[in-house]
Order: structure tokens, then C-alpha cells, then sequence
């Protein structure tokens, strides 16, 4: 079995192009480095890199072995992270997710339900309102949404999904001169005209879903996948729409779990 060391060892003379410059990233003496190159290419019966004054460059089959090393260390990553000293991430201990109100009933269900497919790992979940920072919870995964605006900040990749606006209202017709109640994150995105004659914007939705359901002519303005009844109107609402994030905690970012999320999502 290839040790992972002598990999990282050949990786980081891959590609610093040298192994006095890669014995100091590793922290480690040059002998030493170039005592694990002599070993690893003795394995493999194959010299990976040519010496020349000091610098070294990968041979052809130095190139080829690189993409088989490059994808054994991420499994043994893996592995390690799943089992391994860093196994206690996610092995014997419960992996805590943080969502906010609204994602915790609506959208987590079935975000955690392709997450129990593919892991016996059982999940803690925390929310907190829409307007709290998710950072300020102690978690492994926090999934949340914040309010698209004219141009995107995929926020270094962390976008997974999109919650699109619905106005629902309990009676049968749309009210002539209707008052809304607004879910928060879509204040910035709604028209001056609907914010004037909104007599409540909340963070929890079921308190608008509530008084929409109580007041024949209050209109709710919120998430379609919490709506119970769609309006067509003459005036309809602007394109109003949610990006919703997944962030992995630093500590837990080398886990099966988070890596599988992020293969998943990168597809």
C-alpha cells in the first residue's frame, strides 16, 4: 500500500519544483524529502521526476502518476476523516445543522433526506431566525437564505438552491385594495408601492401565514414552497427570489459528510 506521506511528499516536490522548496513547506530536511522521492519511485518501479541543478520536473510518467496520487490522498482524506483521528467528526457523534426557521420546515426535510441515504450518521438540527448571522451558532452545516439582488454573490460556492416569492391570501378573489404582510428577507425586494401598504413584515412565517389566513383582505408576500393558494393578479409582485446557501464549518470540512455535499453540488 502506497504511504500517504511519501504522496504528500511527491506532491508538494510536484509542485514546487524542487525539494530543498518542498522540505520546507513539509518541515521536513531535503535528505529526507528526497529519501522518500528514492523510496516511492523504488514502489512503483518508475522515476517520477528528472534532477536537474537543484530543480526537479515531473517525467511523463511522473505526470502519470500524479493523477493517481492526487486521488489516492483524497480518499485516504477521506477515509480518515470518516474513521480515522479525524473520524471523530462525524463517527460516534451526531453532526449538528443550523437552519433557519424557514428552511428548517420547509426546505431541510428533504436536503436531509438524500444526506440518511448515503450515511447511518444521525443529525441534530438548531434553527434561528432569518435575520441571525449563521456563524453564530455552533454547528457542522448551516443552511440559510439571503435576498437576490440585481447581480450575484455566489458567496465562494455556497449557493445550492433558489426560493421563489408567492402572494397567498385566504379568500377565494384577490382583495381590491389589499395590505400585505411581507416575509422579511423579500423586503429589500419588493416594490415601494407593496411596502406602502404592508401593515406587518416578520422573520416567522407561520404568524403571517396565521393572520393571511384570518384577515380576507391581508395578502401574504412569502416563500412559494410555504404557500397554500397561488394568485394570478393584474399587478403582480416583481420576480422576487432567495438563494439558499449551505456553509461547512472548518472543523468539519474534511468529513465524508461535507465532501460528498460538496461533490454533489459542484456536479
Amino acid at each position: 500500500m502506497l504511504d500517504d506521506f511519501r504522496l504528500r511528499v511527491f506532491m508538494m516536490v510536484a509542485a514546487e519544483g524542487s525539494f530543498t522548496r518542498a522540505a520546507q513547506h513539509l518541515g521536513v530536511s531535503q535528505p529526507a524529502v528526497s529519501q522518500n522521492i528514492a523510496e516511492l519511485e523504488k514502489q512503483v518501479g518508475a522515476v517520477l521526476f528528472d534532477r536537474k541543478r537543484g530543480e526537479v520536473a515531473l517525467t511523463a510518467e511522473g505526470y502519470v502518476f500524479k493523477d493517481y496520487a492526487a486521488k489516492i490522498l483524497h480518499w485516504y482524506d477521506a477515509t480518515d476523516a470518516l474513521f480515522g483521528s479525524a473520524g471523530k467528526m462525524t463517527v460516534n457523534r451526531s453532526v449538528r445543522v443550523a437552519a433557519t426557521d424557514y428552511v428548517a420546515t420547509y426546505l431541510l426535510p428533504n436536503l436531509l433526506r438524500d444526506l440518511l441515504a448515503v450515511t447511518a450518521t444521525s443529525f441534530i438540527i438548531d434553527t434561528y431566525p432569518e435575520s441571525a448571522f449563521p456563524e453564530s451558532m455552533d454547528a457542522d452545516l448551516y443552511y440559510f437564505t439571503s435576498a437576490r439582488g440585481d447581480t450575484l454573490n455566489f458567496d465562494a460556492g455556497s449557493i445550492v438552491g433558489t426560493v421563489q416569492a408567492a402572494l397567498v391570501t385566504a379568500g377565494p378573489d384577490f382583495p381590491e385594495e389589499p395590505r400585505y404582510a411581507v416575509w422579511a428577507p423579500y423586503r429589500p425586494l419588493v416594490s415601494q408601492d407593496i411596502y406602502a401598504r404592508s401593515v406587518l413584515v416578520s422573520d416567522h412565517l407561520p404568524v403571517i401565514q396565521d393572520l393571511v389566513r384570518t384577515n380576507a383582505n391581508l395578502v401574504g408576500v412569502i416563500p412559494s414552497e410555504a404557500s397554500g393558494t397561488l394568485i394570478i393578479h393584474p399587478d403582480p409582485l416583481p420576480h422576487l427570489q432567495q438563494d439558499l446557501h449551505l456553509r461547512v464549518s472548518d472543523a468539519f470540512s474534511r468529513s465524508a459528510i461535507a465532501q460528498w455535499l460538496s461533490s454533489r453540488f459542484s456536479e
